[in-house]
């Protein structure tokens, strides 16, 4: 007896795929799009600022998968004392970017308002000596100002003020460590602190000083090195990128972040990479392993009491199988956070428990670049 059965058609679904593939690309380029109008014209809720830096994010993890590096072997590369460099930078959030995807150079970020190395016996101070020593011995540790600098704006009206009590130990502290009238000032006087590191070795150092006004990096003191000459030509080249159009500067005149990101200095890559942020989007700040101490904080202030931001991102890298080494950290920051105080004011722990101020934890996976979120902050029992 004959079969009449007719075989069924294979039907290729793969240009299926690829059309909701790049349809998806099309609308979160959109939505990218759409987020950044709002946070220039207006402001961005904490809901909107988290989903900005995940889009950004997304562009990132999509970088690496043609980078000459992943995210985790730069990580090992860092905690092996094998970086290339290490740059201690200011939290403002129109610094220009330092690094991107395809670089076989690794660098370790830090920082802090007014770009300050802190005093000796400091927590702050300790934190960079001991990222500095995971600098390879022929790289280089670099400190960079920036024209219209908060931070030296406000210790000039402080000094000239009687250098009085502002309310805050951590402002207090950080004035105190900005040093001179001038951003170029400051980073020859922080540059002296750098090379007063422990262990130095013969590490490069070296004092720059970025002017989006007048057009780049410049070298204000430094060693003889051929890596430093090399980071700032990829610093300008950089600069140069983000000033295509020619209106940088006028997109720079004043200072506005929809966050306040706090990132592990142990970060594969700098947080404006991370985020796919562009200049003057996210003001940013370090923490390490052991919390936050009172120039980080001082950086924080600044960034809630003067420019308004609502929204504060952690950043720390780790693997799904050591997410709660990661929880841990958080916890630590957030309870930091939570006892800074303005005469005598839990400003920031209130601010949070009104819903004024919004904690996103965010764990950096290092297999892929994806920014994972977290849960909150288990609550803590007081009754035992």
């Amino acid at each position: 007896m004959t079969s009449h059965r007719k075989d069924k058609p294979v039907v290729d679904r793969s240009s299926d795929s690829r059309q909701d593939s790049f349809n998806r690309e099309l609308m979160g380029e959109s939505r990218l799009r759409e987020l950044r109008e709002k946070h220039v014209s207006g402001r961005l809720s904490s809901s909107e600022s988290l989903e900005l830096i995940l889009q950004g994010n997304s562009g990132h993890v999509d970088a690496l998968k043609g980078a000459p590096m992943t995210a985790h072997q730069r990580y090992l590369k860092i905690i092996a004392g094998q970086a290339d460099y290490l740059i201690v930078r200011c939290s403002d959030a129109r610094v220009h970017k330092t690094d991107s995807e395809q670089d076989t150079m690794v660098g370790i970020h830090i920082y802090i308002a007014g770009n300050v190395i802190p005093g000796k016996k400091t927590a702050s101070f300790d934190e960079i000596a001991q990222v500095a020593s995971l600098v390879r011995s022929d790289g280089a540790c670099l400190d960079e100002a920036h024209c219209d600098c908060g931070a030296v704006k406000e210790r000039v009206k402080w000094v000239e003020g009687g250098m009085k009590p502002t309310g805050s130990e951590s402002l207090d502290c950080l004035l105190h460590e900005v040093i001179g009238p001038t951003p170029s000032d400051n980073a020859v006087a922080q540059l002296s602190k750098l090379r007063n590191l422990p262990g130095l070795g013969e590490r490069a150092t070296g004092a720059l000083y970025y002017d989006w006004q007048k057009g780049g990096i410049t070298i204000v003191d430094a060693n003889q090195s051929p890596v430093v000459e090399l980071l700032v030509g990829l610093f300008n080249k950089r600069h140069a990128d983000a000033d295509s159009d020619g209106h940088l500067a006028e997109r720079l005149a004043k200072q506005k972040p929809h966050a306040i990101i706090i990132g592990s200095n142990l970060l594969p890559f700098s947080l404006n990479t991370i985020t796919h942020a562009s200049q003057n989007e996210v003001f940013q700040t370090t923490g390490s392993g052991n919390g936050l101490d009172e120039f980080d904080e001082g950086s924080i202030l600044y960034a809630v009491e003067h420019l308004g931001v609502r929204h504060i991102p952690f950043i720390a890298p780790g693997i799904s199988e050591n997410s709660e080494m990661v929880a841990a950290v958080f916890d630590q920051w957030e309870m930091d956070l939570r006892q800074m105080t303005v005469n005598g004011k839990t400003i920031v722990a209130n601010m949070l428990d009104s819903g004024e101020l919004t904690i996103s934890r965010l764990r950096y996976d290092l297999s892929s670049g994806r920014l994972v979120p977290m849960g909150a902050a288990k609550p803590v029992d007081d009754s035992a």
